[in-house]
């Protein structure tokens, strides 16, 4: 009982921990807010526990960081 009982209080407490980042991270997709800092961190949580997600996650980002090409003058029409 003495290693169980720290143990069991380190798992749980790592649980909470990345079951509120989870949540967090679909409360910002949902409201599409957040920063560039949050999006990194949860971008290497998702590199740990779904690798196959971060690719198609950071297309996502890009595009909406991408600008539309603003027209040329020779383009007038």
């Amino acid at each position: 009982m003495d290693v169980l009982l720290p143990f069991l209080l380190v798992a749980v407490g790592t649980s909470v921990v990345c079951w509120g980042l989870v949540r967090l991270r679909k409360r910002m997709q949902r409201r599409r807010v957040g920063s560039v800092a949050m999006s990194s961190a949860m971008t290497v949580i998702d590199e740990i526990w779904h690798p196959a997600a971060v690719d198609p996650q950071i297309e996502i980002q890009q595009s909406y960081e991408r600008q539309a090409p603003t027209p040329s003058p020779e383009d007038d029409d």
